[in-house]
């Protein structure tokens, strides 16, 4: 149960757990969807601006008068051009400055002072500044991304366009970084133009766009050297070149607070588990200890051992069942004790047939066979010996009786002075009742013979025995009143049994064995007897064929001794 219990809160915990950073997780991806979709339009704004100042300085530029003669002056002084070109690129911090004429030809590059008369790079910004005057666009010069301003240069009409180049680098991207918070890298396929992303990330980053670039406005999931980045991409105008933003927030860095939180509830999880664990053996232990305890108790009972007492000393619903527990331990001893004694009082068979059809008056009709015996030369015994003695040998006698009738499956019904009624076929039947009684009678007249020998030797007068055997149906069942009954059984084979052990004392029949015809019949194996005749037994009108048992069979033709009182 505790097991179970610790799995159940542990399946909990981490389910809770994976529940919680999922959640996290999502919120954090919500969280850093919105940054990015938010911070794009900051960034455009700001690269709107940024080329507005740039146009507003190409602007300043084109309408300064000293460059202007300079550049009326050109065809008879290029140096002097060049030079004050060179001047006005210092003054508006650009990193280059071209002059093209109408003609789209380059006649000026601060950049690369010996190139001229060759056609313009950017006819696109040229066409563009036609319509507004003015315009800006992304340009890629020598593998260097440049954002490129284009304004006419007025004398007081238009006669050349002045256009200024400001580089995007690194710094660039870090001062766009501060207003949107995020990583910022500016893309012109095959290269990282600039970018906020140092070492490893940078050139990660560059290995995986290559050649091509993440899908615009949409947001994209890519891992540079172990961290994980969501990054959203920008599209840029650009003159001979695709170019983007690339504008990037940390995964890692936004879960980091979540993660702590994490690890937090694992600690505290793992405490949790740890107390649960603690607790939940200590209270185990509380419940196993009396449940180990009644059941050593339960198995104590099954082995029969009714004084042993369970001992739990809580006051519980567990110390209620230990002291009905031995309750019924005393109940089962005491019932020990009663059965115990029934069955010295009554024959085992006798008490295992009233417990279980109850103690209720009535009977069934059965087929018995029944065994009458009487001691002879009792009386005389009983003269030569004291009271406490003739009690012990008579004892002694019915001891050897009963263990003998016991053997041969037989149930002592009652004891009568010095006389044994017993029963072959009730309460238990078998079918062959008849030969356990034959048999029996004659290893009671063999014990008889011992018991004699012994007493002999101790100077005790000899005793005989007589029995009578006789099978017949009876009525077997509970006999008496409803507070005090006796089993037995009841009927004519019953009286009949009782007198031919009577006959036994008359001197014309000589034995010690008279069973009836109907014993004999019922005997499945042979034995040695002698006829009797038939007698007329005394309240019955038919005439009853006794015999004289002699012995089994195998046995030598010698009848013993009779001794008569």
């Amino acid at each position: 149960m505790l097991f179970f219990l610790i799995a159940l809160l542990t399946l909990l915990q981490s389910a809770t757990y994976l529940v919680v950073r999922q959640a996290n997780r999502q919120h954090a991806l919500d969280e850093i969807e919105s940054r990015l979709r938010a911070g794009a339009r900051i960034f455009i704004k700001l690269i709107e601006q940024r080329n507005q100042q740039i146009a507003g300085a190409a602007a300043i530029i084109s309408r300064d008068h000293a460059f202007q003669q300079a550049f009326a002056g050109a065809s008879q002084d290029r140096l002097t051009t060049l030079s004050a070109l060179e001047s006005l690129r210092s003054r508006v911090n650009a990193d280059l400055v071209f002059i093209d004429s109408l003609e789209n030809k380059l006649l000026f590059d601060s950049h690369r002072p010996d190139l001229h008369d060759v056609p313009f790079p950017f006819p696109k910004l040229i066409a563009k500044a036609e319509k507004s005057e003015a315009a800006s666009a992304f340009v890629v010069i020598d593998d260097q991304l440049y954002a490129m301003a284009a304004t006419p240069l007025l004398a007081p009409e238009p006669i050349a366009w002045l256009c200024s180049g400001f580089r995007i680098d690194d710094n660039f991207a870090r001062e766009i970084s501060t207003y949107t918070n995020l990583e910022i890298t500016f893309l012109s396929p095959p290269k990282v133009s600039a970018t906020t992303l140092e070492g490893r990330q940078r050139a990660r980053l560059a290995a995986i766009l290559g050649n091509s670039r993440p899908p615009n406005m949409q947001v994209t999931d890519l891992r540079l050297a172990g961290e994980r980045f969501l990054s959203y991409s920008v599209s840029l105008p650009a003159e001979n070149a695709k170019v983007a933003a690339l504008l990037q927030r940390s995964l890692d860095q936004e879960l980091a607070p979540y993660l702590k939180l994490e690890r937090t509830y694992l600690v505290l999880a793992l405490i949790g588990l740890v107390i649960s664990v603690a607790l939940g053996t200590w209270i185990a232990r509380g419940v196993s200890y009396p449940v180990l305890e009644l059941a050593r108790g339960a198995h104590k009972i099954a082995e029969g051992d009714y004084r042993h007492r369970v001992r739990v000393k809580q006051k519980d619903e567990l110390g209620l069942l230990a002291g009905m527990f031995n309750k019924m331990s005393d109940g089962l001893a005491e019932r020990d004790r009663v059965r115990d004694l029934l069955g010295k009082v009554i024959s085992p068979q006798v008490a295992a047939e009233l417990l279980q059809r109850g103690m209720t008056l009535g009977g069934e009709e059965r087929e018995v066979t029944v065994l009458f015996s009487d001691l002879r030369n009792f009386t005389g015994m009983c003269e030569a010996l004291p009271p406490q003695e003739m009690l012990a040998i008579l004892n002694h006698y019915f001891t050897r009786m009963a263990a003998v009738v016991e053997r041969h499956g037989g149930v002592v019904d009652k004891y009568v002075g010095d006389a044994l009624m017993a029963l072959f076929g009730a309460p238990l039947c078998n079918s062959d009742d008849a030969d356990h009684a034959l048999k029996a009678a004659l290893d009671m007249v063999a014990a008889v013979d011992d018991l004699n020998r012994e007493w002999r030797a101790r100077g005790v007068a000899a005793i005989g025995v007589g029995i009578g055997i006789n099978t017949d149906v009876v009525v077997a069942g509970n006999m008496g009143s409803e507070t005090r009954l006796n089993y037995t059984v009841i009927g004519d084979g019953v009286n009949l049994a009782s007198r031919l052990e009577g006959l036994t004392k008359t001197p014309e029949y000589e034995t010690r064995i008279i069973v009836s015809a109907s014993t004999l019949a019922k005997a499945r194996d042979r034995y040695r007897t002698r006829r009797l005749g038939e007698v007329a037994v005394r309240g019955k009108q038919s005439t009853t064929e006794i015999f004289a048992l002699l012995d089994r069979e195998t046995t030598t033709d010698r009848e013993p001794n009779d001794l008569t009182s």
